[in-house]
């Protein structure tokens, strides 16, 4: 039996969205992020695409399409299996805002990585929206690896802990993102 090779790579797609698609997404964020609960580790307001779809159908349905060619990006250049758009949020880290190093489907316990609190997260999507702030790149600290954000930018990568990732501190602006989350288990997927 051919055992299969474990995905060691990090896709990185430049212009995956147009500055002007960006430019919508930022404005969507600055309209209607405080309509949300939902915060991020710096208590910064995460716009979730079912609050999106509460105040703006439109807008939420074709963010809902920008995360299926994001799933698609994945799904062809890291040849996985089908994939499901498992959550979609929009983004905003301000000056002193962090992420400390992460996996996005296992936490550390007792030394050993173990199922965290979304456990049905394959893989991770990461568009960049802007690039008028300093500080925040996206580091994975195990491989070496530092991506400055652009506008338009797509990462995708494994959400497990050999994919580790952090975000430094945004010295100054502002630092707007778009993140994507997929799952193999189609019983996982968003609703839309």
């Amino acid at each position: 039996m051919a055992r299969k090779k474990p995905i060691s790579r990090i896709l990185v797609s430049r212009n995956t969205l147009t500055l002007k698609e960006c430019t919508f997404i930022i404005d969507l964020y600055d309209r209607y992020s405080e309509l949300s609960l939902r915060r991020d580790y710096s208590r910064r307001p995460l716009l979730h695409y079912y609050t999106l779809r509460d105040v703006d159908s439109e807008s939420a349905s074709w963010m809902y399409r920008v995360s299926v060619r994001c799933k698609e990006k994945i799904e062809i250049d890291l040849r996985t299996p089908k994939l499901f758009v498992e959550s979609l949020f929009l983004a905003c880290l301000l000056p002193g805002d962090s992420h400390i190093p992460h996996a996005d489907n296992e936490r550390r316990k007792h030394g050993r990585w173990v199922p965290n609190h979304t456990p049905q997260r394959d893989y991770t999507g990461l568009v960049y929206l802007n690039d008028d702030f300093t500080g925040g790149e996206l580091v994975f600290p195990d491989r070496d690896v530092v991506i400055v954000p652009k506008p338009g930018l797509f990462i995708g990568f494994p959400s497990n802990h050999k994919f580790v990732h952090a975000v430094p501190k945004v010295l100054s602006g502002k630092r707007y993102s778009l993140p994507v989350w997929f799952t193999l288990n189609p019983t996982k997927a968003m609703q839309v």
